[in-house]
């Protein structure tokens, strides 16, 4: 029991991580800079202790993950703006989800055991179904009037960063312990260049990174990054598939707290297909966790 437990943990700091960043005040370059500052030092002080073994390979294909989840983290922060954290991270989630079985679908050669592929595309089924209801919003409601398009944008950019992030070092059979301080410096470097004013136009153009500001977020992205590097060291104790799964669950946290306690507005129809679309994706990922075991 304990095991499951501990990888449970993860899901706890990505809610916690999500909320943070709906909570605290800072532009949307702070708040990146700052998750990526925060991250990149975790990995550092980490690292020593892992036993990593690196080689070209490794370095550069760790190296363009980190980049991926760059953009991943960056779109999805500059999301919750957009859209809220209610209404976020179960699409976010379930499109991750989504994305991610397919990749291993078609990537890695995955659901090929007895009877994987109907249960794994009866948890798309319930995890598209999950994303629609969480994003139902009833007309004329404060939901209607945000802006989905750019939202939907960032949903689907931060989706391929995200998915990429992890894919790619599994593709390339690439182990957490040794891609973490490579990925580091990838999203490290990205995060130094890419939220420069001159790149990432927020405000009045000047550089509000290096303020006080930032340091809440560097919080955040080190609850992000001791999340990674748990779930990655648990992964070996209940198995990727179970591991992973576990790992999702903070959509509940994420979800719950952003309507309770950052306050994001719902009708009494909008909450029934929120909480409708949350079940159904957290659901989701267990059935995706079930058809991954059915592999082995």
């Amino acid at each position: 029991m304990l095991p499951y437990l501990i990888a449970a943990s993860p899901s706890l700091l990505f809610g916690t991580f999500s909320l943070i960043l709906g909570r605290w005040q800072g532009d949307d370059r702070q708040k990146v800079f700052g998750i990526f500052a925060g991250a990149f030092l975790t990995a550092l002080v980490a690292t020593p202790f892992l036993g990593a073994k690196w080689s070209p390979q490794i370095v550069i294909i760790s190296f363009i993950s980190g980049v991926s989840a760059f953009i991943g983290i960056r779109d999805q922060t500059r999301c919750l703006r957009v859209l809220g954290v209610s209404r976020t991270m179960p699409i976010s989630t379930g499109l991750q989800l989504v994305a991610a079985s397919l990749a291993g679908v078609v990537l890695m050669g995955e659901w090929r055991g007895a009877g994987a592929m109907p249960v794994g595309l009866v948890a798309i089924a319930m995890l598209v179904a999950g994303v629609w209801l969480t994003s139902r919003r009833e007309k004329g409601a404060e939901g209607d009037q945000l802006d989905w398009r750019l939202g939907a944008r960032l949903l689907a950019t931060s989706t391929v960063g995200l998915v990429g992030f992890l894919v790619i070092v599994q593709y390339f059979g690439i182990s957490g312990r040794d891609a973490m301080l490579p990925q580091a410096v990838g999203y490290g470097l990205a995060a130094l260049v890419l939220t420069s004013p001159r790149i990432m136009r927020d405000g009045d153009g000047r550089d509000t990174r290096w303020s006080r500001a930032t340091i809440p977020f560097m919080v955040a992205g080190v609850l992000w990054a001791i999340a990674i590097l748990v779930l990655m060291i648990t992964s070996s104790m209940v198995g990727v598939a179970t591991g992973f799964t576990l790992a999702q669950l903070g959509v509940i946290l994420s979800t719950l707290g952003g309507i309770w306690w950052l306050g994001e507005h719902r009708t009494r129809r909008e909450l029934i297909w929120t909480l409708a679309g949350l079940a159904l994706v957290v659901a989701g990922a267990f059935v995706v966790g079930y058809a991954k075991s059915l592999d082995v």
